[in-house]
């Protein structure tokens, strides 16, 4: 992808334009979450515009929604104990293999949990099982990776282009740049219409444990649920002549990195710059 990104194009556009559709967007009302509110996210909006309220509304239900009720998705979110928008906690789904029934594991304010069998189950033979055991177990898988398949590569590559965005929201001609910037347009098309059966390669990885705790001067504990930079690799073959090179996103959500290139679905100049880099994270390196 061309680092010239970040210089002005020159095409005029006459009013805001959605990131995704190019569609004029000054009249959308909707604030476009860059990581969604279900995973915790309440600060890095986009503010009206950047996204149209048509696509604000696709996004959620097509984009957002399959990796967030994947089995990753729930239970990851309720590992992290991550309220909807409803103030509600996030159930875990598990087996309760007595009853050969999937479960909802919920937890509540006082801090206890309570069980019931998952929405389209047997409810009845659930509680039945129950009664007449004495004990028992439920399983309840861990979250460890997501899958590195269609709906991941979707809703990480949604993610990367507003991170973009946001980066130069007080440059009054960032809207206009990235919206004419014709090496985007493969993502967005990915992102806003889908390639089914195409998955756009993601480099995943855990860096941290989920709840781990970090420190700094101004706060002795705290867990980090999301973070993310841009990374720029200058081109090898032609480092001098029109500046080119690659941008990716890198972004962590409860401690698995993503890395994604913005430009195309390439991943090799990211694998060479891991490998001089010895493996390490670009958000701690």
């Amino acid at each position: 992808m061309n680092a010239g990104i970040i210089a002005y194009s020159g095409e005029k556009l006459s009013v805001m334009k959605c990131i995704f559709c190019k569609c004029p967007s000054d009249a959308s009302q909707s604030k476009e979450h860059i990581i969604p509110e279900s995973l915790g996210n309440k600060e890095h909006i986009l503010a009206p515009g950047w996204v149209c309220d048509a696509c604000n509304n696709y996004l959620a239900r097509k984009v957002e929604a399959p990796f967030l009720e994947s089995s990753y998705g729930q239970n990851s979110r309720f590992e992290m104990g991550i309220q909807n928008k409803r103030d509600l906690y996030t159930p875990g789904v598990g087996l309760h293999p007595a009853s050969r029934s999937k479960i909802h594991l919920r937890r509540e304010d006082d801090s206890s949990f309570s069980v019931s069998a998952a929405p389209g189950e047997d409810e009845a033979r659930f509680i039945e099982t129950l009664r007449t055991q004495k004990s028992g177990s439920l399983y309840l898988p861990a979250a460890e990776l997501p899958p590195t398949g269609y709906e991941t590569s979707r809703f990480i590559a949604k993610i990367g282009l507003e991170i973009l965005a946001q980066r130069g929201m007080d440059d009054p001609k960032w809207n206009e740049e990235i919206v004419n910037k014709v090496e985007l347009d493969d993502i967005r098309t990915y992102v806003r219409q889908g390639r089914p059966g195409v998955v756009w390669p993601v480099v995943i990885r855990r860096i941290y444990p989920a709840d781990f705790a970090f420190s700094d001067n101004l706060y002795p504990r705290f867990q980090m649920l999301h973070e993310w930079n841009l990374l720029w690799i200058e081109d090898p073959v032609k480092p001098i002549v029109g500046v080119r090179g690659e941008f990716y996103a890198v972004i962590a959500i409860f401690g698995v990195e993503y890395v994604i290139n913005l430009g195309g679905p390439d991943l090799y100049g990211y694998e060479r710059w891991r490998k001089k880099n010895g493996d390490r994270s670009f958000l701690y390196r």
